[in-house]
């Protein structure tokens, strides 16, 4: 699915990265890596397989989609000591990551962590396009962000699920987390309706394609 974010076509892909096609861009946001063994280590026992499969689903989306850079919004590990407990599997894969021309924007869980070579960003602009981990209301046109985690309730007969989404419209971009082990915050609470008015859209990723639910207005 394409949107349109400040003149720019930005494509939606099923895995909750945003493509900029025209320079080979990938951008995604809130991998969370080693939340598992972060939890483990405070009692709360996860399968400590969350970073490499993590990393591994990211890996494919560059690679079908030949991207040339990736940009990593913040909240890459889930916390500041979480590259130091990477097994060497997941080590490899994420400097396979980083070889994709990264460009490193800080998180508020990565603390002072940034990948050997590389240099921390606040935010980075290309285009007309900035992107940050989490959106100012005082952002010019054309910002892309993470850190809400971004979800939507769906209700389908009698059924309610709540799945992670994008939220969009035309002027700023959403994404949902990328991480295995992510919770999420609804499209109707403050936070998220206080960056973006009333109305706006949501578009839920499934298996192979993205859906647009359309616009999103209050008490929706």
């Amino acid at each position: 699915m394409i949107v349109m974010l400040n003149g720019h076509a930005i494509f939606l892909h099923s895995s909750g990265v945003a493509l900029w096609r025209e320079h080979g861009i990938a951008v995604v946001a809130d991998l969370h890596l080693e939340k598992g063994s972060h939890f483990a280590k405070r009692g709360f026992f996860l399968p400590p397989y969350d970073s490499e499969e993590t990393l591994a689903r990211l890996a494919g989306v560059c690679a079908a989609e030949a991207v040339r850079q990736v940009v990593i919004l913040g909240d890459c590990f889930h916390d500041a000591k979480g590259y130091a407990r990477l097994s060497d599997a997941g080590r490899r894969a994420f400097a396979r990551l980083l070889d994709l021309d990264a460009i490193w924007i800080k998180g508020n869980h990565d603390g002072d962590f940034v990948p050997e070579g590389l240099t921390a960003h606040d935010s980075y602009q290309r285009d007309g396009i900035v992107v940050r981990h989490e959106s100012r209301a005082d952002s010019a046109a054309g910002e892309i962000s993470g850190h809400f985690h971004p979800k939507v309730r769906i209700a389908q007969n009698r059924t309610r699920l709540q799945r992670p989404c994008f939220v969009e419209d035309g002027f700023r971009l959403l994404l949902p987390a990328f991480g295995a082990y992510t919770g999420g915050l609804d499209v109707g609470s403050k936070a998220i309706r206080s960056l973006f008015g009333n109305p706006f859209r949501c578009h839920v990723p499934g298996e192979n394609r993205v859906y647009s639910l359309g616009v999103w207005r209050e008490g929706a």
